[in-house]
Protein backbone atom coordinates (compact mmCIF):
# COMPACT_ATOMS: atom_id res chain seq x y z
CA UNK A 1 0.00 0.00 0.00
CA UNK A 2 1.47 3.34 -1.09
CA UNK A 3 -0.21 6.38 0.46
CA UNK A 4 0.41 9.96 -0.59
CA UNK A 5 -0.66 12.73 1.82
CA UNK A 6 -0.96 16.40 0.87
CA UNK A 7 -0.62 18.86 3.78
CA UNK A 8 0.96 22.12 2.60
CA UNK A 9 -0.20 24.46 5.33
CA UNK A 10 0.91 26.26 8.50
CA UNK A 11 1.85 25.04 11.97
CA UNK A 12 -1.55 24.87 13.70
CA UNK A 13 -3.16 23.00 10.82
CA UNK A 14 -0.37 20.41 10.92
CA UNK A 15 -0.59 20.02 14.69
CA UNK A 16 -4.26 19.02 14.55
CA UNK A 17 -3.51 16.75 11.56
CA UNK A 18 -0.55 15.00 13.19
CA UNK A 19 -2.64 12.32 15.01
CA UNK A 20 -3.82 11.06 11.61
CA UNK A 21 -0.28 10.35 10.42
CA UNK A 22 0.86 8.95 13.77
CA UNK A 23 -2.13 6.60 13.98
CA UNK A 24 -1.82 5.45 10.36
CA UNK A 25 1.84 4.60 10.94
CA UNK A 26 1.11 2.76 14.19
CA UNK A 27 -1.77 0.70 12.80
CA UNK A 28 -0.35 0.03 9.36
CA UNK A 29 3.44 -0.19 9.76
CA UNK A 30 3.86 -1.87 6.37
CA UNK A 31 2.24 0.96 4.45
CA UNK A 32 4.57 3.21 2.51
CA UNK A 33 3.55 6.73 3.44
CA UNK A 34 4.82 9.86 1.70
CA UNK A 35 3.91 13.23 3.17
CA UNK A 36 4.07 16.47 1.19
CA UNK A 37 4.22 19.40 3.60
CA UNK A 38 5.99 22.67 4.44
CA UNK A 39 9.64 22.83 5.58
CA UNK A 40 9.00 24.46 8.97
CA UNK A 41 6.37 21.90 9.93
CA UNK A 42 8.18 18.77 8.71
CA UNK A 43 9.77 18.31 12.15
CA UNK A 44 6.37 17.48 13.63
CA UNK A 45 6.40 14.21 11.71
CA UNK A 46 10.03 13.22 12.33
CA UNK A 47 9.08 10.68 15.01
CA UNK A 48 6.97 8.62 12.60
CA UNK A 49 8.33 9.33 9.12
CA UNK A 50 11.87 9.19 7.82
CA UNK A 51 13.36 12.12 5.88
CA UNK A 52 12.89 10.15 2.65
CA UNK A 53 9.16 9.90 3.37
CA UNK A 54 8.72 13.69 3.67
CA UNK A 55 8.79 16.06 0.69
CA UNK A 56 8.76 19.76 1.53
CA UNK A 57 8.02 23.00 -0.24
CA UNK A 58 6.87 26.45 0.97
CA UNK A 59 3.07 26.58 0.88
CA UNK A 60 2.71 29.54 -1.46
CA UNK A 61 5.37 28.19 -3.81
CA UNK A 62 3.61 24.84 -4.10
CA UNK A 63 0.14 26.31 -4.44
CA UNK A 64 1.27 28.52 -7.32
CA UNK A 65 3.39 25.86 -9.03
CA UNK A 66 0.76 25.32 -11.70
CA UNK A 67 1.65 28.79 -13.02
CA UNK A 68 5.16 27.51 -13.84
CA UNK A 69 4.70 24.53 -16.21
CA UNK A 70 8.20 23.08 -15.90
CA UNK A 71 8.07 23.23 -12.11
CA UNK A 72 4.64 21.63 -12.03
CA UNK A 73 5.83 18.93 -14.42
CA UNK A 74 8.58 18.11 -11.91
CA UNK A 75 5.97 17.74 -9.17
CA UNK A 76 3.88 15.52 -11.44
CA UNK A 77 6.87 13.26 -12.10
CA UNK A 78 7.76 13.00 -8.39
CA UNK A 79 4.19 12.07 -7.51
CA UNK A 80 3.89 9.48 -10.27
CA UNK A 81 7.19 7.87 -9.20
CA UNK A 82 5.61 7.11 -5.82
CA UNK A 83 3.00 4.87 -7.53
CA UNK A 84 0.36 5.71 -4.92
CA UNK A 85 -2.63 3.44 -4.40
CA UNK A 86 -4.35 6.18 -2.42
CA UNK A 87 -4.13 9.91 -1.77
CA UNK A 88 -5.29 11.82 1.28
CA UNK A 89 -5.87 15.48 0.48
CA UNK A 90 -6.57 17.63 3.54
CA UNK A 91 -9.57 19.97 3.29
CA UNK A 92 -7.27 23.03 3.25
CA UNK A 93 -5.35 22.08 0.11
CA UNK A 94 -5.57 24.04 -3.12
CA UNK A 95 -5.93 23.28 -6.79
CA UNK A 96 -2.30 22.19 -7.23
CA UNK A 97 -2.70 19.34 -4.71
CA UNK A 98 -6.04 18.30 -6.19
CA UNK A 99 -4.65 18.32 -9.72
CA UNK A 100 -1.63 16.21 -8.76
CA UNK A 101 -3.80 13.76 -6.84
CA UNK A 102 -6.19 13.50 -9.81
CA UNK A 103 -3.32 12.47 -12.11
CA UNK A 104 -1.27 10.51 -9.57
CA UNK A 105 -2.59 7.14 -10.70
CA UNK A 106 -4.21 6.49 -7.31
CA UNK A 107 -7.59 4.77 -7.48
CA UNK A 108 -8.61 6.11 -4.06
CA UNK A 109 -8.48 9.84 -3.42
CA UNK A 110 -9.99 11.01 -0.16
CA UNK A 111 -10.41 14.66 0.80
CA UNK A 112 -12.85 17.54 0.82
CA UNK A 113 -13.89 19.93 -1.92
CA UNK A 114 -14.36 23.55 -0.88
CA UNK A 115 -15.30 26.60 -2.91
CA UNK A 116 -11.93 27.46 -4.45
CA UNK A 117 -11.13 23.93 -5.69
CA UNK A 118 -11.95 23.72 -9.39
CA UNK A 119 -10.41 20.37 -10.36
CA UNK A 120 -13.17 18.05 -11.50
CA UNK A 121 -13.04 14.41 -10.34
CA UNK A 122 -10.06 15.07 -8.08
CA UNK A 123 -11.69 13.04 -5.30
CA UNK A 124 -13.26 9.61 -5.21
CA UNK A 125 -14.46 10.25 -1.64
CA UNK A 126 -15.60 13.77 -0.70
CA UNK A 127 -15.81 13.96 3.10
CA UNK A 128 -18.05 16.67 4.51
CA UNK A 129 -17.38 18.48 7.76
CA UNK A 130 -18.58 16.48 10.79
CA UNK A 131 -21.47 17.72 12.91
CA UNK A 132 -19.17 19.11 15.62
CA UNK A 133 -17.57 21.52 13.12
CA UNK A 134 -14.09 20.69 14.44
CA UNK A 135 -11.18 20.61 12.02
CA UNK A 136 -9.44 17.82 13.95
CA UNK A 137 -12.62 15.72 13.68
CA UNK A 138 -12.76 16.43 9.95
CA UNK A 139 -9.20 15.21 9.43
CA UNK A 140 -9.99 12.13 11.49
CA UNK A 141 -13.10 11.32 9.47
CA UNK A 142 -11.14 11.59 6.23
CA UNK A 143 -8.65 9.07 7.60
CA UNK A 144 -11.51 6.77 8.62
CA UNK A 145 -12.95 6.88 5.10
CA UNK A 146 -9.49 6.21 3.65
CA UNK A 147 -8.87 3.23 5.92
CA UNK A 148 -12.31 1.77 5.22
CA UNK A 149 -11.81 2.17 1.48
CA UNK A 150 -8.71 0.01 1.88
CA UNK A 151 -10.81 -2.73 3.51
CA UNK A 152 -10.05 -1.96 7.17
CA UNK A 153 -12.87 -1.21 9.60
CA UNK A 154 -10.87 -0.73 12.80
CA UNK A 155 -10.35 2.98 13.38
CA UNK A 156 -10.59 4.78 16.75
CA UNK A 157 -13.66 6.89 17.48
CA UNK A 158 -11.79 10.16 18.00
CA UNK A 159 -8.29 11.56 17.48
CA UNK A 160 -5.91 11.30 20.44
CA UNK A 161 -3.62 14.22 21.31
CA UNK A 162 -0.53 14.07 19.11
CA UNK A 163 2.62 12.67 20.65
CA UNK A 164 5.08 15.57 20.76
CA UNK A 165 7.49 14.06 23.28
CA UNK A 166 10.23 13.82 20.67
CA UNK A 167 10.28 17.61 20.37
CA UNK A 168 10.43 18.40 24.09
CA UNK A 169 13.73 18.98 25.87
CA UNK A 170 14.19 20.40 29.40
CA UNK A 171 13.75 24.16 29.40
CA UNK A 172 15.36 26.23 32.19
CA UNK A 173 12.89 27.89 34.52
CA UNK A 174 12.60 29.70 37.83
CA UNK A 175 10.57 28.60 40.82
CA UNK A 176 7.72 30.96 39.90
CA UNK A 177 4.87 29.70 37.79
CA UNK A 178 5.54 30.48 34.14
CA UNK A 179 3.22 32.24 31.71
CA UNK A 180 4.22 32.14 28.05
CA UNK A 181 2.73 34.88 25.89
CA UNK A 182 2.66 34.47 22.12
CA UNK A 183 1.12 37.69 20.81
CA UNK A 184 1.67 37.01 17.11
CA UNK A 185 -0.11 35.08 14.39
CA UNK A 186 0.28 34.71 10.65
CA UNK A 187 -2.63 37.03 9.92
CA UNK A 188 -2.80 40.54 11.32
CA UNK A 189 -6.57 40.21 11.13
CA UNK A 190 -6.58 37.66 13.96
CA UNK A 191 -4.29 39.51 16.39
CA UNK A 192 -5.44 41.17 19.59
CA UNK A 193 -3.79 44.63 19.78
CA UNK A 194 -0.12 44.26 20.64
CA UNK A 195 -0.10 47.05 23.20
CA UNK A 196 -2.85 45.24 25.14
CA UNK A 197 -0.81 42.04 25.25
CA UNK A 198 2.11 44.09 26.55
CA UNK A 199 -0.06 45.64 29.26
CA UNK A 200 -1.25 42.22 30.43
CA UNK A 201 2.32 40.87 30.35
CA UNK A 202 3.48 43.75 32.55
CA UNK A 203 0.72 43.16 35.09
CA UNK A 204 1.21 39.39 35.25
CA UNK A 205 4.99 39.80 35.66
CA UNK A 206 4.39 41.26 39.12
CA UNK A 207 3.41 37.81 40.41
CA UNK A 208 4.63 35.30 37.81
CA UNK A 209 7.52 34.54 35.51
CA UNK A 210 6.35 35.88 32.15
CA UNK A 211 8.08 34.86 28.92
CA UNK A 212 7.31 36.86 25.78
CA UNK A 213 7.85 34.95 22.52
CA UNK A 214 9.54 37.20 19.97
CA UNK A 215 8.25 37.16 16.42
CA UNK A 216 8.89 39.71 13.66
CA UNK A 217 5.57 41.39 14.43
CA UNK A 218 6.01 41.33 18.23
CA UNK A 219 9.73 41.70 18.94
CA UNK A 220 9.86 45.51 18.94
CA UNK A 221 7.10 46.17 21.49
CA UNK A 222 8.41 47.90 24.66
CA UNK A 223 8.35 45.63 27.71
CA UNK A 224 9.61 46.05 31.27
CA UNK A 225 12.69 44.15 32.41
CA UNK A 226 10.47 41.85 34.46
CA UNK A 227 9.13 40.31 31.24
CA UNK A 228 11.64 37.92 29.73
CA UNK A 229 11.99 37.72 25.96
CA UNK A 230 12.59 34.45 24.14
CA UNK A 231 13.31 33.91 20.46
CA UNK A 232 12.97 30.19 19.69
CA UNK A 233 15.25 29.24 16.83
CA UNK A 234 13.56 25.96 15.96
CA UNK A 235 10.32 24.06 16.29
CA UNK A 236 11.93 22.02 19.08
CA UNK A 237 12.85 25.14 21.05
CA UNK A 238 9.33 26.55 20.69
CA UNK A 239 7.72 23.25 21.69
CA UNK A 240 10.01 22.91 24.71
CA UNK A 241 9.26 26.45 25.88
CA UNK A 242 5.52 25.90 25.57
CA UNK A 243 5.74 22.57 27.38
CA UNK A 244 7.38 24.34 30.34
CA UNK A 245 4.50 26.79 30.75
CA UNK A 246 1.89 26.79 33.49
CA UNK A 247 -0.26 28.98 31.23
CA UNK A 248 -0.29 30.01 27.58
CA UNK A 249 -1.77 33.34 26.50
CA UNK A 250 -2.15 34.26 22.86
CA UNK A 251 -4.24 34.59 19.73
CA UNK A 252 -5.72 31.66 17.87
CA UNK A 253 -2.47 30.60 16.21
CA UNK A 254 -0.18 27.68 15.49
CA UNK A 255 1.62 27.95 18.85
CA UNK A 256 -1.78 27.97 20.58
CA UNK A 257 -2.59 24.61 18.99
CA UNK A 258 0.87 23.36 19.91
CA UNK A 259 0.36 24.37 23.55
CA UNK A 260 -3.06 22.74 23.56
CA UNK A 261 -1.69 19.48 22.16
CA UNK A 262 0.97 19.50 24.89
CA UNK A 263 -1.71 19.68 27.58
CA UNK A 264 -0.77 23.20 28.69
CA UNK A 265 -3.54 25.35 30.15
CA UNK A 266 -4.35 28.49 28.26
CA UNK A 267 -6.32 31.61 27.46
CA UNK A 268 -6.90 32.49 23.80
CA UNK A 269 -8.28 35.79 22.51
CA UNK A 270 -10.35 34.73 19.53
CA UNK A 271 -11.69 37.19 16.98
CA UNK A 272 -12.89 36.14 13.51
CA UNK A 273 -11.58 32.57 13.81
CA UNK A 274 -14.18 29.82 13.43
CA UNK A 275 -15.21 27.62 16.36
CA UNK A 276 -13.68 24.66 14.57
CA UNK A 277 -10.24 26.03 15.39
CA UNK A 278 -10.83 26.28 19.14
CA UNK A 279 -8.50 24.11 21.29
CA UNK A 280 -9.52 20.52 20.53
CA UNK A 281 -7.91 18.57 23.36
CA UNK A 282 -8.06 19.17 27.14
CA UNK A 283 -10.89 21.65 26.62
CA UNK A 284 -11.51 21.97 30.34
CA UNK A 285 -8.06 23.55 30.67
CA UNK A 286 -8.76 26.38 28.23
CA UNK A 287 -10.59 29.69 28.24
CA UNK A 288 -11.64 30.96 24.81
CA UNK A 289 -12.54 34.65 24.78
CA UNK A 290 -14.99 35.15 21.91
CA UNK A 291 -17.52 37.97 21.58
CA UNK A 292 -20.50 35.93 20.41
CA UNK A 293 -22.87 38.89 20.70
CA UNK A 294 -21.72 40.17 17.31
CA UNK A 295 -23.81 38.95 14.37
CA UNK A 296 -20.71 38.42 12.22
CA UNK A 297 -18.69 36.25 14.64
CA UNK A 298 -17.11 34.07 13.50
CA UNK A 299 -16.85 35.36 9.93
CA UNK A 300 -14.33 32.76 8.74
CA UNK A 301 -16.83 29.95 8.12
CA UNK A 302 -19.14 32.11 6.02
CA UNK A 303 -16.32 32.94 3.64
CA UNK A 304 -15.68 29.37 2.53
CA UNK A 305 -12.24 29.12 4.14
CA UNK A 306 -10.85 31.97 2.05
CA UNK A 307 -8.15 34.14 3.58
CA UNK A 308 -9.86 36.95 5.47
CA UNK A 309 -8.40 40.34 4.64
CA UNK A 310 -11.06 42.76 5.82
CA UNK A 311 -13.76 43.15 8.44
CA UNK A 312 -17.41 43.04 7.46
CA UNK A 313 -18.40 45.20 10.43
CA UNK A 314 -17.59 48.58 8.91
CA UNK A 315 -19.18 50.54 11.76
CA UNK A 316 -16.73 49.09 14.29
CA UNK A 317 -13.86 47.24 12.56
CA UNK A 318 -12.51 44.24 14.47
CA UNK A 319 -14.93 44.77 17.33
CA UNK A 320 -14.62 41.03 18.01
CA UNK A 321 -11.02 41.62 19.16
CA UNK A 322 -11.22 45.15 20.54
CA UNK A 323 -14.02 44.06 22.87
CA UNK A 324 -11.43 42.43 25.15
CA UNK A 325 -9.69 44.84 27.51
CA UNK A 326 -6.46 44.15 29.43
CA UNK A 327 -8.55 43.96 32.61
CA UNK A 328 -10.71 41.16 31.20
CA UNK A 329 -7.80 39.18 29.78
CA UNK A 330 -5.70 39.53 32.93
CA UNK A 331 -8.65 38.33 35.01
CA UNK A 332 -9.15 35.35 32.69
CA UNK A 333 -5.47 34.39 33.07
CA UNK A 334 -5.53 34.67 36.86
CA UNK A 335 -8.78 32.67 37.05
CA UNK A 336 -7.33 29.94 34.86
CA UNK A 337 -4.16 29.82 36.96
CA UNK A 338 -6.22 29.63 40.15
CA UNK A 339 -7.87 26.48 38.80
CA UNK A 340 -4.45 24.87 38.41
CA UNK A 341 -3.02 23.03 41.43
Amino acid sequence: MNLLIFKFVNLGDNVVFLPVVQTLRARFPNWRITLLTTPQEAGLYASVLTPREIITCPQLRFNSSWKRPWEFATWWARVRLKHPNACLISFDQGNAAHLLARHSGANVRVGARIAHVRINSSLTHDVRMPADGRVASWHWEMARVLVQSMGHEDWPASPPPPDLSGLVIPFPRTRARRIVIHAGSNQAFTRWPLERFAEVATRLASTHEVVWVNRPETSTVPLPAAVHRSTPKSLQELTSLLASADLFLGNNSGPMHLANALGVRGVVVSGPTAHGWDPFWYRERWTVLRNSSLFCVPCEWTRQFRLIRDCALTTAPLACLHHWTPDIVEAACRTRLALTP
